[in-house]
C-alpha cells in the first residue's frame, strides 16, 4: 500500500491565470463558429478545456486524498452543481425556440439528441450523423454538448481510478502517464481509419484530460517549483504552441490524431506555470478582462452554438451583418444572465452539504423530464419503423375503422409519415408505417427487409399500400425490383399508391447557400434530372386501375420554371437536397388525401376475396 496518505495536505489555491486560459479557449471556439476564416484552428479551444478540466478535477481530488478520504458522492454533487443547472436551461430555451422555427424533421432530431445529451451519450449518437465539420450547423443546436458528454463519461470513471491508483500504487503518475500514452496511440491510429470515432469518443480523447491530470499529479509530488528561467521558457513554449495551434491547425478529418498534441502540450505548459505571477503570459492571463471572460466561459460555450444555429436558421435570408450582431448580442446577454442568475446561485445552493439529496434528486428529475420530452418530440414529429418491428406492423397510427393503409419504403416514405398520421386521425383510417429511413425495402436490394414488409402485408391485407422510395437510386433504369414488389402486394392489398420523386436540389438551394448569396431560380442539375426522370418513367409505366402514381414534381415548379424552394411563411419546402420538409409534404396533402380516400371507397382486398 502506498504511503502517499502521510504527505501533508496541499491546496493549489485560486490562480486567475487559469480563468484567463479558459477565456482563450472559449474565444477561440466562438470565433471559429462565428466565422471559420477568423481563426482556422479555433476549434482546438475544446482541447484546451479538456486539459484544464483534467488538471482542476485531479487537483481537487488529490487535496481530498491528502486529507485522508475521497468522497465520491461529494465529488458528483460538485459536478452536478457546476454543470447541470445551466446545461438544462440552455437545452430548454433551445427547445422552445426550435419549436417555433424548425421543420418537423429538425425538431425531431433535436428531440432525439436531447435524450442523448441528458444521458451523456450524445457524442456516441453524433457518430452516426457524420463529421463535426460537416454536420449542418444550423439544424443541430446542441451539437456542442458532445464535449460535455466526453467529460461526463470521464468523470464517471476517473474518481474511482484515482482513488485506486493513489491507494494501492506508489507510482500513480507513471501509471497515469502510461494510460494517457495508450489513449494517444489509440487516437492516432483510429483517426487514420475512423476519424469521426476518434473525434467523439472518450477512449481517443481521454489522453487530453489525462495530460492535465498528470500535471496535477506531478505538482502533487513535487517538493519545489522549477527554476525561474525554466518556468519562463515553459511559459513561452506553451503560449507559442497555443498561438500556432489556433492559427495553423485546419478543420479536416486528420484531427484529432497526432496534431492535437500541440494544443494539449501548449495548454499543459501554460498551466504548469500559471502559479508564477512574475511571468509575462501569466500576468496577461490574470488581467481582469480575460479572467472575467474565463468566469463566463461555461455559459458562453453553452449559449454560443444554439444562438448561432437558431439565428442562421431563422434569418438565413438576412444579411451577414444583421445576423452577426444578433448572434453576438444574444450570446452575451444570455451568458451574463445565466452566469448571474443560474450558474452562480445554483452552484452555491447545490454545493451545500445540506442540499446533497436535493442535488441528486433534482438531477434525476431533470434527466427524466428531458428524456421524456425528447422522446415525445422525436416520435411525434418523425414517423418511421424499427427493423425489428416491421413484420408486426411497424409504427401504428390507429385513426379509425374506415380502412387500413400501409406506408412502406425508405426515407422518402418516412418524410410523409407525419402528414399521413394527421390524415389518418382526421379521416378515420388506420395507418401502419413500415418505412425504414436509410434502409432498403425493395426485393433484391442489398440488405433488403422486404420479406418482413411483405409478411405484414400478407397478414394484414391492407386496403391501400403507399410505396415511396428514392427511385433514382433504388431502381435506376431497372424495373424488376418494383415489378416484383407490386406482384407481391397484388394478391394481398386492394390498391397501391406510388409516390413520385420530387426534384433534387442543387447544392446552392439551401439555407447555407442563400446565406452565401445564392438566389432563385434554382434548377435541378442536368445529370440528376436525367436519372430521376428515367426512374420515374419506369414507375409511371406500372400505373393501372389498382396502381396510382402521384406526380409530386409538378407541385414544386416555380413560375420561372425553376424549383419552388420556398413555401408558406418563406419556410423551405425541402429538408435537404433530396427530401421534402413538413412544409413541402403539406403541399402534397390534398393529393394524398384524394388518392387514399378515393381508393378506400372502392372496396378492399378482403372484400374482393369474399
Amino acid at each position: 500500500m502506498s504511503s502517499m496518505k502521510e504527505r501533508p495536505a496541499r491546496s493549489w489555491g485560486y490562480r486567475p491565470a487559469i480563468d484567463g486560459l479558459r477565456s482563450i479557449a472559449v474565444l477561440g471556439v466562438l470565433l471559429f463558429h462565428f466565422d471559420r476564416r477568423l481563426l482556422p484552428g479555433g476549434f482546438v479551444g475544446v482541447d484546451v478545456f479538456f486539459v484544464i478540466s483534467g488538471y482542476l478535477l485531479t487537483s481537487i481530488l488529490l487535496v481530498e486524498v491528502d486529507r485522508g478520504g475521497l468522497s465520491i458522492s461529494r465529488f458528483y454533487q460538485r459536478r452536478i452543481a457546476r454543470i447541470f443547472p445551466a446545461f438544462f436551461v440552455v437545452i430548454g430555451v433551445a427547445f422552445a425556440a426550435a419549436a417555433l422555427i424548425y421543420s418537423a424533421q429538425d425538431f425531431a432530431s433535436l428531440g432525439a439528441n436531447s435524450v442523448a445529451a441528458s444521458l451523456s451519450v450524445i457524442n456516441m449518437k453524433l457518430i452516426f450523423q457524420g463529421s463535426y465539420f460537416k454536420i449542418s450547423p444550423d439544424a443541430q443546436p446542441i451539437l456542442h454538448y458532445w464535449s460535455l458528454a466526453v467529460e461526463e463519461q470521464y468523470y464517471f470513471v476517473f474518481p474511482a481510478y484515482l482513488w485506486a491508483v493513489t491507494r494501492f500504487s506508489s507510482r500513480p503518475l507513471a501509471i497515469t502517464g502510461l494510460v494517457a500514452v495508450a489513449s494517444l496511440v489509440a487516437c492516432v491510429v483510429v483517426t487514420a481509419r475512423y476519424p469521426v470515432y476518434a473525434f467523439y469518443l472518450l477512449p481517443t480523447r481521454a489522453w487530453e484530460l489525462l495530460a492535465g491530470a498528470s500535471l496535477a499529479m506531478f505538482e502533487w509530488r513535487r517538493a519545489s517549483p522549477p527554476r525561474e528561467a525554466t518556468e519562463r521558457w515553459l511559459s513561452f513554449a506553451g503560449g507559442a504552441l497555443l498561438v500556432a495551434s489556433f492559427a495553423l491547425i485546419e478543420e479536416n478529418e486528420s484531427f484529432p490524431g497526432w496534431v492535437a498534441v500541440f494544443p494539449v502540450l501548449g495548454s499543459t505548459l501554460v498551466l504548469a506555470t500559471a502559479s508564477n505571477p512574475d511571468l509575462w503570459l501569466t500576468r496577461q492571463l490574470s488581467r481582469p478582462l480575460p479572467v472575467g471572460v474565463g468566469k463566463l466561459s461555461y455559459s458562453l460555450y453553452l449559449w454560443h452554438w444554439p444562438t448561432f444555429s437558431l439565428v442562421d436558421y431563422r434569418f438565413f435570408e438576412a444579411g451577414a451583418l444583421f445576423r452577426g450582431a444578433l448572434k453576438i448580442g444574444i450570446t452575451l446577454v444570455a451568458s451574463l444572465a445565466t452566469w448571474r442568475f443560474v450558474e452562480t446561485p445554483m452552484r452555491r445552493y447545490l454545493n451545500s452539504p445540506a442540499n446533497r439529496k436535493i442535488a441528486f434528486a433534482g438531477m434525476a428529475v431533470c434527466v427524466t423530464a428531458l428524456c421524456a420530452l425528447g422522446a415525445y418530440v422525436r416520435d411525434s414529429h418523425y414517423f418511421d419503423a424499427a427493423p425489428s418491428k416491421l413484420a408486426s406492423g411497424g409504427t401504428l397510427v390507429a385513426g379509425g375503422s374506415r380502412g387500413t393503409v400501409v406506408l412502406a419504403g425508405d426515407s422518402q416514405a418516412s418524410m410523409y409519415g407525419m402528414e399521413l398520421a394527421s390524415l389518418a386521425r382526421e379521416k378515420g383510417f388506420t395507418l401502419n408505417i413500415l418505412s425504414l429511413s436509410g434502409g432498403n425495402e425493395l426485393p433484391g436490394a442489398p440488405q433488403t427487409v422486404w420479406p418482413r414488409v411483405r409478411a405484414f402485408i400478407e397478414i394484414r391485407k391492407p386496403d391501400v399500400v403507399i410505396l415511396a422510395n428514392a427511385w433514382s437510386y433504388k431502381i435506376g433504369s431497372d424495373p424488376a425490383p418494383l415489378r416484383e414488389a407490386l406482384e407481391d402486394i397484388a394478391a394481398h392489398a386492394g390498391h397501391v399508391i406510388l409516390m413520385g420523386q420530387q426534384q433534387t436540389l442543387p447544392r446552392e438551394a439551401s439555407r447555407e447557400g442563400v446565406r452565401a448569396g445564392a438566389k432563385a431560380p434554382f434548377r435541378e442539375e442536368p445529370d440528376a434530372r436525367v436519372v430521376r426522370e428515367t426512374a420515374m418513367k419506369i414507375v409511371e409505366s406500372f400505373a393501372s386501375d389498382r396502381v396510382a402514381v402521384l406526380d409530386v414534381e409538378r407541385l414544386f415548379v416555380a413560375p420561372d420554371g425553376g424549383i419552388q424552394i420556398f413555401g408558406e411563411g418563406r419556410r423551405l419546402n425541402f429538408q435537404d437536397a433530396g427530401h421534402l420538409s413538413d412544409t413541402g409534404t403539406a403541399k402534397v396533402r390534398a393529393m394524398l388525401e384524394a388518392a387514399i380516400l378515393g381508393r378506400l371507397g372502392r372496396g378492399t382486398a378482403s372484400d374482393e376475396a369474399r
